[in-house]
C-alpha cells in the first residue's frame, strides 16, 4: 500500500505574492495604474470644486456691488438739491468722487465678469488633429466634450476597445493642469474683485462723509 500523496501546497494570491513589474514600483515607491487613476480623479474632482466655489465668490461680489450701487443711485436721485451740493468747492469735490466711483464700478465689474467667464473651451481657429491609434503613456483625448464629438461614433467606440489604462491618466493628468490654470486664473480675478468691492465702499463712504460736510459748512 503506497503512501498517500499529500496536498499540494495552495499558491499565494497576487495580492499576497505580487509580480515583478509590482514589486519593482513598489521599490521605487511609484503608485499602481488605480491607485493613480484614483488620485487624478480626486484631484480633478477637488479643482471642479475649487471652480464652483470660485463662481459662487464672484456671485456673491456681484450682490454686495448691488447693494453699494443701490445706495449712490438712491444718494443721487433721491437726495437731488436739498442733500446734494449744487455749486462751489463741495459741488466739485463730490463730483469727482461720484465720477471715480463710477469708473471703479464699471472696472470691477468687468473683475467680476472676469471670473465667471467659462474657460476650457477652445476658440476659433483649426482644432490640432485627435490621435487615432493607442499608444503608451500617451493622452488620446477621449474625455473632454469637444474631443468626443469631433469624432465618428464608431471610431470613438473603437478608440476605447483599446484605451490603456496610462493613457487615462495622462489625459486625466493633463485635465487637471488645465483646472488649476482656470483656478488661477479665476481666483486672480477674484481677489482683484473683492479689494475692488473695499475700494468701492470706501469711495461711497467718502462722498456721503463729503455730503455731511457740505451740510455741516452751510
Amino acid at each position: 500500500m503506497t503512501e498517500p500523496l499529500p496536498f499540494p501546497a495552495d499558491k499565494p494570491s497576487k495580492s499576497e505574492k505580487p509580480d515583478a513589474a509590482e514589486k519593482a514600483l513598489r521599490q521605487r515607491g511609484l503608485l499602481d495604474p488605480p491607485d493613480k487613476y484614483r488620485a487624478l480623479i480626486n484631484a480633478v474632482e477637488a479643482a471642479q470644486d475649487l471652480i464652483e466655489l470660485a463662481d459662487k465668490k464672484a456671485r456673491f461680489a456681484l450682490v454686495i456691488m448691488s447693494v453699494l450701487n443701490a445706495v449712490a443711485v438712491l444718494l443721487v436721485v433721491r437726495g437731488g438739491d436739498p442733500l446734494l451740493p449744487r455749486t462751489g468747492f463741495f459741488a466739485l469735490l463730490v463730483g469727482a468722487e461720484l465720477v471715480a466711483y463710477v469708473i471703479a464700478t464699471v472696472y470691477y465689474l468687468s473683475q467680476a465678469i472676469n471670473a465667471l467667464r467659462p474657460r476650457g473651451v477652445r476658440g476659433a481657429g483649426p482644432a490640432p488633429a485627435l490621435p487615432s491609434a493607442v499608444e503608451p503613456g500617451v493622452s488620446m483625448r477621449v474625455l473632454f466634450y469637444g474631443d468626443v464629438v469631433a469624432r465618428d461614433r464608431a471610431a470613438y467606440r473603437a478608440l476605447w476597445e483599446t484605451m490603456r489604462m496610462d493613457n487615462l491618466t495622462a489625459e486625466l493628468a493633463d485635465q487637471l493642469y488645465s483646472l488649476s490654470m482656470i483656478n488661477e486664473q479665476k481666483f486672480s480675478a477674484l481677489r482683484r474683485l473683492y479689494f475692488g468691492l473695499t475700494v468701492m465702499t470706501v469711495m461711497l463712504a467718502s462722498v456721503i462723509v463729503t455730503i455731511g460736510l457740505s451740510r455741516i459748512w452751510q
